[in-house]
């Protein structure tokens, strides 16, 4: 539970209070015997942790990923490793969403709680957010901005961690950590091409360091990392290209039939987007008087990609509006008419053709991260002290193209610069009817740190220690779309603006306790204060019991929280639209066309703009964990881990209740907004809805349980070699979400189709990996399987296949097509292999997606490209199932130490 504070609660009672919470980190599933003998005295600050201390002494869960385990994936992006991890689920961002609000950007969603509740740090550091909130809202790190080279490890906390670091850990912590020190020259790089000779990847990177911390007293590195990625054509990958679904029982053509562009047959619709990487990092890290050590890290990450998103329809006229930073409460529609029906040079004939010539609306977004941070660490009268100070800063520039200019293109019809059907545009007549937009969104969080931790008795276990600190972050988003969309001139499905500032303050505590030498108690609390709505206290208890030296039980329960971000209680908004058709509650009382007074509108699809709310309260969680770790042996670890999590006064957006908020708008300070009366329909008071705004409000509660099991063992084979093998699981035994009155169940379903591109929720998500070390060479393989879902969404009404799949089959799902009302599980085989040619010079070589295994079809998701198959995009998950669009791909590359 999330408590209010008086502002002026003292500083003493809010340190004694501290004391009373849990937290922690356990590199759970590794065997004692994998961490090197020189790791295991050092005490080291760990994620989930104040404390300075040994990994393996936490209560929590934690999976540890090495830069070994990283190469051995076969990838080479950050990214694409933490989107295969089984706790990653529902609500995860893909660089493949080609229609995102965060366009360009890629996130991970641990338990399926979206990337919002999912906190990101880079070395135990918060790092600014990428500048475009997911669907106009969620605060997310660009994980595809991450570089590889520099990683000493990953560590994934699989428990809420408000405790230790505030909001957005409600799901967990994923710490990215970077090398500490660095001696030497390394070259590295790799190229890669699909099996269809598309894809092209390549990556290279330099590393190098001088100075020794022990001998030297100093160390200094820097690296330059460069990754480009080729696209891949939709047009490419037949089997997912597919807009003619009549073998099927589906309608022939029915994208073509109504003169919307067909967008599977497109040259420019990419399953894999264009991409770019280029990132520079340095580190100086000096060993100063009296042990005391001091670093200064800088560094420059550049992301750039290319999204092709869906062509303009104006058959049905143009509907935009003036919505922006100035009148984020009050949008005002686009004055020319709204919707603006388009005439011809006559002035009379509606303009009802496709515009195909003008090519699909395209984004392309530059982002560039920028990090600076300085550390001084050491012993100060029986303290370990730890300070920090940091800037970081992400700025994305975005080039908006093919957007249709509702002025612009009126005007060139008007004056015959523009013919219905004509098949070219010019370069200058492009300019007039699809002005190209810039613009610039950034996020800074700039943060003071200040830790110690120490000792404070001998218990019968081990020292009663105690850890603490003081917190200073302020931040400010300034998100902004070119000036055309602003003013309402130009339209966009996916449009969203932000302005707005925090400043954050927070003390925090955590006591370890081992009571004896098998049992240990942990707390934490910690208490943030908001000066945009107040302050919030977090606990944490944790308990960890060793019976015998083979077996371990493990327990935590917390306390967390999400503050509302400058994009929910700023000056800002977005664009949105229900998934679902909605009926007028006045034109067609209770979506009965029989009674109807215009039966045209009991099936209709409404523009509706998500405002801002200042008085959103923070969203606050409670979790619990509950686990085992058997050790019956030094070469086999097993832990058994259960999680529960329930968030409540979840933030969400009122459309998201459907009919519900439009037959209640006063109870969800909806407005809508309609047309004059019809005078030729009988008993019709008030015109057909053409809009309709409503703020964000903590109107959902969210509720989730699963398990995990991690599983490792090795082999000594003799003169055969070494085995080391590994096994990931995570089933989600519960997902319901309740809002609007009624409770939803949403495992192993597409709901919540309304989050994130419509990923679907799997029930069951696994990774084995076996490596076999000979002499110079290793060969490691790995297996990801996600479990199959339905097309179902338990949200809709009537929540039918017949109604999921209506775009594609609209006069039902026939019986050769039932198997579309199920996307099937999907498994796919990685290898990779190295070999040491000397010890400085080595090769590498990876195959992912082994056997060439499709993505299955889902034609629920909106998320693919051409959002999604029922609307003439591509057929499959891109959040779930991208490595089958993109079919077998191999790998090659080299590295060499100086």
């Amino acid at each position: 539970m999330i408590k209010k504070i008086h502002p002026g609660f003292p500083l003493q009672a809010l340190m004694s209070a501290c004391l009373l919470a849990c937290l922690t980190t356990q590199a759970s599933a590794q065997s004692a015997a994998d961490v090197p003998a020189t790791d295991k005295l050092e005490r080291v600050m760990v994620t989930g942790s104040n404390l300075h201390r040994i990994a393996a002494e936490t209560p929590s869960p934690v999976q540890v990923m090495t830069a070994t385990d990283l190469k051995q994936s076969g990838y080479t992006s950050v990214a694409d490793v933490l989107h295969n991890i089984t706790a990653n689920n529902m609500g995860s961002l893909s660089q493949g969403n080609a229609s995102a609000f965060a366009a360009g950007g890629s996130g991970v969603s641990l338990r399926g709680l979206t990337v919002g509740a999912t906190l990101v740090l880079i070395d135990g550091h918060r790092m600014a957010s990428y500048p475009m909130p997911d669907d106009g809202e969620r605060d997310f790190v660009d994980i595809a901005s991450i570089p590889f080279e520099t990683i000493e490890r990953i560590e994934i906390l699989k428990d809420g961690a408000s405790a230790v670091y505030g909001s957005d850990a409600m799901a967990g912590v994923v710490n990215v950590i970077l090398k500490k020190e660095f001696k030497g020259l390394t070259l590295s790089g790799e190229t890669g091409v699909s099996s269809k000779g598309d894809g092209n990847t390549h990556h290279f990177s330099i590393t190098g360091g001088v100075g020794d911390l022990g001998n030297d007293g100093y160390n200094a590195y820097a690296s330059l990392e460069y990754r480009q990625q080729e696209a891949v054509l939709l047009k490419n990958r037949s089997y997912l290209a597919i807009t003619d679904w009549s073998k099927y029982g589906g309608t022939a053509n029915i994208f073509d039939s109504n003169q919307t562009p067909n967008l599977a047959g497109n040259d420019q619709l990419q399953l894999q987007p264009k991409t770019q990487n280029l990132n520079v990092m340095s580190r100086f890290t000096k060993v100063l008087a009296d042990g005391w050590q001091a670093n200064l890290q800088a560094s420059m990450l550049n992301s750039r990609a290319t999204q092709i998103g869906v062509f303009n329809d104006v058959s049905a006229g143009q509907q935009s509006f003036a919505f922006g930073p100035s009148n984020s409460q009050n949008p005002t529609p686009n004055p020319l008419g709204n919707p603006y029906t388009f005439m011809q040079a006559d002035g009379v004939t509606p303009f009802t053709s496709a515009l195909n010539a003008l090519g699909p609306q395209t984004q392309h977004s530059d982002t560039t991260s920028y990090r600076f941070v300085a550390e001084l660490s050491g012993e100060l009268a029986g303290w370990s002290v730890d300070l920090s100070m940091g800037h970081t800063r992400v700025e994305t520039k975005l080039e908006s193209s093919n957007f249709l200019s509702v002025s612009g293109f009126q005007s060139a019809l008007s004056d015959g610069s523009f013919v219905p059907g004509q098949s070219t545009i010019s370069s200058a007549l492009r300019s007039r009817i699809a002005p190209t937009g810039n613009s610039t969104s950034t996020n800074e969080l700039n943060f003071i740190s200040v830790r110690g931790s120490r000792d404070l008795m001998t218990l019968a276990g081990g020292p009663l220690s105690l850890g603490t600190g003081l917190d200073l972050t302020r931040r400010k988003l300034s998100e902004s779309f070119p000036a055309g969309f602003v003013s309402g001139d130009q339209y966009s499905p996916i449009y969203s603006f932000a302005q707005g500032e925090q400043t954050i303050t927070a003390a925090y505590a955590e006591l370890a306790a081992p009571i004896t030498k098998e049992l240990e108690l942990d707390a934490a609390a910690r208490v943030d204060h908001y000066d945009t709505y107040g302050n919030s206290v977090t606990p944490k208890f944790g308990v960890k019991y060793t019976p015998s030296k083979q077996l371990t039980l493990r327990g935590t329960y917390s306390q967390g929280f999400r503050a509302p971000n400058p994009a929910e209680i700023g000056k800002a908004g977005s664009t949105s639209g229900v998934l679902n058709p909605l009926y007028d509650p006045v034109l067609c009382t209770n979506g009965n066309p029989a009674t109807a007074i215009d039966p045209n509108q009991c099936s209709i699809f409404i523009t509706e703009l998500q405002l801002s709310n200042p008085k959103l309260k923070p969203e606050h969680s409670d979790s619990y964990t509950l686990g085992l770790i058997f050790e019956p042996t030094d070469w086999f670890n097993m832990s058994l881990d259960y999680y529960d999590i329930t968030i409540k006064d979840q933030i969400i957006a009122v459309g998201l209740l459907g009919q519900t908020q439009l037959n209640n708008p006063a109870t969800y300070s909806a407005n809508i907004f309609r047309a004059a009366p019809d005078p030729t329909i009988p008993g019709a008071t008030v015109g057909p809805i053409t809009y309709e705004t409503y703020p964000f409000l903590n109107a959902s509660r969210t509720h989730t349980t699963g398990v995990d099991i991690d599983l490792r063992t090795r082999f000594d084979l003799g003169e055969s070699g070494k085995l080391h093998a590994e096994f990931n699981f995570t089933r989600m035994l519960s997902y319901d979400m309740t809002y609007g009155g009624t409770t939803y169940n949403f495992v192993g379903t597409h709901g919540p189709s309304f989050v994130s591109g419509d990923t679907g929720t799997a029930q069951d998500r696994a990774q084995f990996t076996l490596t076999w070390l000979r002499g110079p060479m290793t060969l490691t393989g790995t297996v990801n399987y996600i479990s199959g879902m339905t097309v179902l969404d338990p949200t809709a009404s009537p929540n039918t296949c017949d109604f999921a799949l209506s775009g594609t089959f609209p006069n039902g799902v026939p019986a050769q097509a039932q198997n579309f009302c199920h996307v099937p599980s999907f498994t796919t085989f990685n290898l990779t292999g190295k070999y040491d040619v000397s010890k400085n010079f080595s090769v590498h070589a990876s195959v992912t997606n082994l056997f060439d295994r499709h993505a299955p079809y889902d034609l629920q998701t909106f998320g693919s490209t051409g959002n999604g198959a029922q609307a003439g995009g591509a057929a499959y998950n891109p959040a779930l199932h991208q490595e089958g669009a993109i079919g077998r791909f191999f790998n090659v590359g080299a590295s060499y130490r100086f």
